[in-house]
């Protein structure tokens, strides 16, 4: 499993909440990298949020909530698709036509994406 080199972050620089590039390595013992602002370029040392991948090959992974579609999420979570094998950040909220429940999500790899949320299974 790949780790994204970009992450949403806010900068400390232009105060926005914008995609930030990891551009160093990690400190000795602080747990923290530097990262480069996309939108002003300015670089700040920031913390690492990350946890071993459940797969075990010693990757590292951002914090997520697994999807799936009997789940129900709020904006502003980050959440992983195990199909696309790709972690997203929900963007918003909506309700489709049948009255039920979407997200719209912001993948690193596969771009913005609407699910489906609180489905319910009926047989």
């Amino acid at each position: 499993m790949t780790r994204s080199k970009y992450s949403e972050r806010r900068c400390n620089h232009c105060n926005k909440l914008t995609k930030m590039e990891a551009v160093g390595g990690v400190q000795a013992n602080q747990e923290k990298t530097w990262f480069r602002c996309t939108r002003c370029r300015h670089m700040s040392l920031l913390p690492i949020n990350t946890e071993k991948a459940a797969n075990g090959d010693g990757a590292e992974a951002p914090i997520a909530t697994p999807y799936a579609p009997e789940r129900s999420f709020h904006v502003g979570e980050a959440i992983f698709h195990s199909e696309w094998n790709d972690f997203g950040k929900v963007l918003s909220k909506t309700r489709t036509s049948d009255g039920g429940h979407a997200i719209v999500v912001n993948f690193e790899k596969q771009g913005q994406r609407t699910l489906l949320e609180s489905f319910i299974v009926t047989e």
